[in-house]
């Protein structure tokens, strides 16, 4: 199933998707246990994080409960301020009780890794955990990109590590990058797709149209098992 919201403006869509995330985590840990989620970078997805903080019922979440993942990240140094899991720490997670092994990190470029390392690493420990998402979160680019799976290039469906992959030429930099497969991403129960901003609009059209105007567009082909949920601001609508 899948359901589009449309806010007011980018604020309106971070802070509805924050409220909609401490809401889901709540109902998913009464019925399941742990909760593995995918996070996503940019400006909005950490905007997201930001308004969890200070959601009132942060404190009712079993936070070690929960397993924090990303949908990709971009391989530089660990601390480097282009890595999403910094912004993620500084956002949210420093914030929350974690239990120790709970948060899981793409290795870094400065950790002795080539890139195909520590996408296969990756890879490894959520085949190894046998993960399957309860949800995955995505920004959507102006390009339609979704994670670091961009129009034109590979969703990992060619690879040896079906879980995740190594992308070395991203054309937005950094250009080295680990991401989840569309397979992965696929496979979770919900999928959410945020959107804000007019130069966003172009993709949204062309991913909403679909499946009734074929589109090739990864954000166009990225969908929940149970339910895939666009959360977009007017501009982008």
């Amino acid at each position: 199933m899948r359901t589009v919201l449309v806010l007011p403006d980018r604020a309106a869509v971070a802070e509805a998707a924050a409220q909609r995330l401490v809401a889901f985590l709540l109902e998913t840990q009464s019925l399941a246990s742990p909760v593995h989620l995918a996070l996503t970078g940019g400006g909005l997805g950490i905007a997201v994080l930001e308004h969890v903080r200070r959601n009132p019922l942060l404190g009712s979440v079993c936070w070690a409960d929960v397993h924090f993942w990303w949908g990709d990240e971009r391989f530089t140094a660990a601390g480097s301020p282009e890595r999403n899991d910094l912004a993620a720490d500084r956002a949210l997670l420093d914030h929350l009780p974690v239990r120790p092994g709970g948060i899981h990190r793409v290795g870094a470029a400065d950790q002795g890794l080539s890139l195909v390392e520590a996408a296969t690493r990756y890879s490894d420990e959520l085949r190894r955990q046998a993960v399957v998402f309860s949800l995955v979160l995505l920004g959507v680019g102006p390009d339609g990109h979704v994670a670091s799976i961009f129009p034109g290039g590979g969703d990992g469906s060619d690879t040896k590590a079906p879980a995740a992959f190594a992308v070395p030429d991203s054309p937005k930099p950094p250009p080295a990058r680990v991401s989840l497969t569309l397979d992965t991403i696929n496979a979770a129960d919900q999928v959410w797709l945020f959107a804000a901003g007019a130069s966003k609009r172009a993709a949204v059209t062309a991913a909403l149209a679909a499946p009734a105007v074929p589109s090739t567009l990864p954000a166009a082909r990225a969908a929940g098992r149970r339910q895939t949920l666009w959360l977009i601001d007017a501009p982008a609508a």
